[in-house]
C-alpha cells in the first residue's frame, strides 16, 4: 500500500466518512491508534451511518490493518464487536486477528455463545484459539485458560454436527492435550460429514501429538484436494519425518495449494531429503512452484540452518508459521 507523505487531519477524515463514497487509505490510516475524544466522535459519527455503509468501511479497515503491521484499529474493531450488523460483528473479528489481551476473551466468548450469525459465532470460536494456544504455553492465567477452554468445548459439544461453529471450536481446542480433547478429534475424523472430518485432520496437525502421524500420512493420498492439503500441513506441523516420500508425491499435484502446503511442510519438517526436495522445486521450470519454494527454502534455513543471532531473542508464538486463511465453508 503507498503511503501518503502527509497524514490526513482527523477531522477531514471524519468528514469523509460520511460524504466519501469510498474514503482513501490515506484518510482510514487517520483512524489508526484513537483514544479519548478523537474516539468518542468517531464513534458517534459511526453509529450514525447506515449499515452497508458500516459494513463497507470497516473491512477496508480490516483489509487496512492485515496489510500495514504499523496501523492499530483495534479499539474501532472492538466497537464493532457490538454492532447490529453480522457483516460489521464479522469484519471486527477478523480484524482482531492479532490482539491477545485477555481483556478480548469475554467479548469472544460472548459472540460464541450469543451471536445470532453462525458465521460470526465460528469466527470468534476460531479467534479464541490462540487464547488456547497461549493458556498451554502458560501465557494465561488458570482461570482464563479454563474459561476459554470451558467456552470452546460447550460450543462444540451442544453444535450440530455439520455446523461451521463445530469445525472452529475443535480446530482451536485442539492446542490442548487430553483426553476430551483427543475423543473429540476422532470422533470428528470418524464422522460422516466431510468437512467435520476436514477440521479433525487440522486438529491433528495442531495437537502435537505424533500418535496421529500415521493417520494423517495416509490422507496425503486422499482424492479430495482440500483433505491433501490439510494433511500436508498437518504432516509439517506434526514434523513427520516419515511422510518425507509421501510429500515429495505431493509436488506433482494437480493442485497448487496441496503443492504449495507440501513444500512448508518439508521446510517444517526438515532434514536432508527433505532440503533436496526443496532444491529441485526451486529450479523447477514451473515459475509458481520454483517462487514458492525459494520461500520454503528460506523457512527450511530459519527453521533448520545455522543460526547467526540467539534464538532467545524470538517469542516462541512469533516464530509459529501463520496459518493460510482456510477455502473450507
Amino acid at each position: 500500500m503507498k503511503k501518503s507523505s502527509k497524514p490526513v487531519p482527523f477531522e477531514r477524515a471524519i468528514q469523509s466518512l460520511r460524504t466519501e463514497a469510498e474514503p482513501s487509505p490515506e484518510s482510514l490510516m487517520a483512524f489508526s491508534d484513537l483514544s479519548g475524544e478523537q474516539l468518542t466522535v468517531w464513534q458517534t459519527v459511526w453509529a450514525s451511518l447506515p449499515a452497508d455503509r458500516r459494513a463497507s468501511l470497516i473491512e477496508q479497515l480490516r483489509e487496512l490493518a492485515e496489510e500495514d503491521i504499523e496501523v492499530d484499529f483495534r479499539p474501532l474493531f472492538r466497537f464493532g464487536l457490538s454492532d447490529a450488523d453480522e457483516r460489521v460483528r464479522l469484519a471486527s473479528v477478523e480484524g482482531l486477528f492479532e490482539d491477545d489481551h485477555p481483556s478480548l476473551i469475554a467479548p469472544l466468548i460472548a459472540l460464541l455463545h450469543n451471536d445470532p450469525s453462525p458465521t460470526v459465532r465460528a469466527a470468534a470460536a476460531e479467534s479464541l484459539g490462540r487464547f488456547v494456544y497461549s493458556g498451554e504455553m502458560d501465557r494465561l492465567s488458570d482461570a482464563r485458560r479454563n474459561q476459554v477452554y470451558a467456552a470452546l468445548m460447550r460450543a462444540l459439544l451442544t453444535s450440530p454436527e455439520n455446523s461451521i461453529v463445530r469445525r472452529r471450536a475443535l480446530e482451536s481446542l485442539a492446542y490442548v492435550s487430553n483426553e476430551e480433547v483427543d475423543l473429540q478429534i476422532r470422533e470428528a475424523y470418524y464422522s460422516d460429514d466431510d468437512l467435520l472430518r476436514l477440521s479433525a485432520i487440522v486438529a491433528m496437525g495442531r495437537s502435537n501429538n505424533r500418535a496421529y502421524c500415521e493417520i494423517v500420512r495416509s490422507e496425503l493420498h486422499s482424492v479430495s484436494p482440500a483433505v491433501r492439503r490439510r494433511a500436508a500441513e498437518a504432516s509439517g506441523e506434526l514434523e513427520d519425518e516419515e511422510a518425507v516420500a509421501d510429500l515429495a508425491q505431493l509436488l506433482d499435484d494437480p493442485d497448487d495449494e496441496v503443492r504449495f502446503a507440501a513444500l512448508d511442510a518439508l521446510a517444517l519438517i526438515g532434514g536432508s531429503e527433505a532440503k533436496k526436495l526443496l532444491q529441485d522445486a526451486a529450479n523447477s521450470d514451473d515459475e509458481a512452484l520454483a517462487e514458492y519454494a525459494e520461500q520454503a527454502l528460506e523457512q527450511f534455513e530459519f527453521w533448520h540452518g545455522e543460526m547467526d543471532f540467539p534464538m532467545a531473542l524470538f517469542d516462541e508464538e512469533d516464530l509459529k508459521p501463520k496459518p493460510i486463511r482456510r477455502q473450507d465453508k
